[in-house]
């Protein structure tokens, strides 16, 4: 039996990550049993030294994987989707498409204004957009792959973060999961908000029907998907007309169908969400993140305060039913 001994070296955006998930992405086509096994073999070395899976990579070390000359042992393609599906054409097209959603681009993020009707990960999604736009600094990389770092529902436009970098995806995911990303979201709601309203629901998911509802700890029919969840949302009325309200909502977490199944529930659903009990609207429900906030450290020194504008068609409705001049009557968004 033939060897060869398969040398990559580590890069920024490869530091600091476990050493079996990178092996992982190199070795695609290999079975995860057979990647421990080069571990325990001791075919997998770092500067010359036998290490585990456990270990934690360095910036400029090199590593050696020795591996039987088989068909099966293959280095994976960096990326899927676009790059790896579609020709040089249609990357091209999905990179020119990404860079024009793009509001803000730092080194480590960056924030898009994601259109209604697409979705944040699969197939033909921002995930694969963006895979395109950093197609030559995947290619750098053993194992970072930039995508979305939160999700939009298909039908929600508005601001997302992107990672450009291993850091931004560490630094952001933290922050999100600290409760430090602020996000804030303009919705059509029927019915006349009189103020300010903070909702506090458990929150439960239904895998069955792909919806959220709000309830309380033993609601939950079995096998219908998590236990509920804590959610807050804080709703401000910023325009009011003919049982309308055009709404602020600022989100305190961040579950699936939050804005959507809360707002149902307290009695102001979005106007034309017709899943969740809506009138029907053409063009369908308004929900846009407009702002998103970041705090210091995370996309840049300082922090970021992106706005996103509305889509054009969600300006013209909101127009025809607001009156032409609803912009110069909004509260600013802060």
């Amino acid at each position: 039996m033939t060897f060869r001994t398969l040398t990559f070296v580590i890069g920024p955006d490869d530091v600091g990550r476990r050493l079996d998930r990178i092996l992982r992405s190199l070795l695609a086509s290999m079975p995860l049993s057979m990647i421990y096994r080069l571990f325990r073999d001791g075919a997998v070395r770092v500067s010359g030294k036998r290490v585990d899976g456990a270990h934690r990579t360095v910036a400029g070390e090199t590593i050696e994987v020795r591996l039987a000359d088989l068909p099966g042992n293959m280095v994976a393609s960096r990326g899927t989707g676009i790059i790896a599906g579609g020709n040089e054409g249609t990357s091209r097209s999905a990179a020119a498409f990404f860079a024009g959603l793009i509001i803000v681009e730092t080194p480590d993020l960056v924030i898009i204004n994601k259109p209604r009707g697409m979705l944040s990960h699969g197939h033909g999604g921002i995930d694969e957009a963006a895979i395109a736009y950093f197609a030559d600094r995947i290619a750098a990389s053993l194992a970072f792959t930039p995508a979305p770092l939160h999700r939009l529902d298909r039908n929600t436009s508005g601001a997302l973060a992107v990672s450009a970098s291993l850091a931004g995806a560490i630094t952001f995911s933290q922050a999100i999961r600290s409760g430090l990303v602020g996000k804030s979201y303009i919705a059509m709601l029927e019915g006349t908000l009189p103020g300010e309203e903070l909702w506090i629901d458990e929150l439960t998911r239904d895998d069955a029907s792909r919806t959220s509802s709000v309830g309380a700890p033993g609601d939950r029919a079995p096998g219908h998907g998590a236990e509920p969840r804590r959610a807050e949302t804080r709703a401000i009325p910023l325009l009011r007309t003919n049982g309308l309200t055009l709404a602020l909502v600022r989100l305190g977490t961040g579950r699936t169908h939050q804005i959507r199944a809360q707002a149902a529930a307290h009695g102001y659903v979005l106007a034309g969400d017709i899943k969740y009990g809506g009138q029907s609207m053409s063009g369908g429900y308004i929900l846009h993140s407009a702002m998103l906030v970041t705090p210091p450290g995370v996309g840049s020194p300082d922090g970021l305060r992106v706005s996103a504008p509305l889509p054009p068609a969600s300006s013209q409705a909101i127009a025809r039913l607001f009156g032409e001049d609803w912009t110069r009557r909004m509260p600013p968004i802060t």
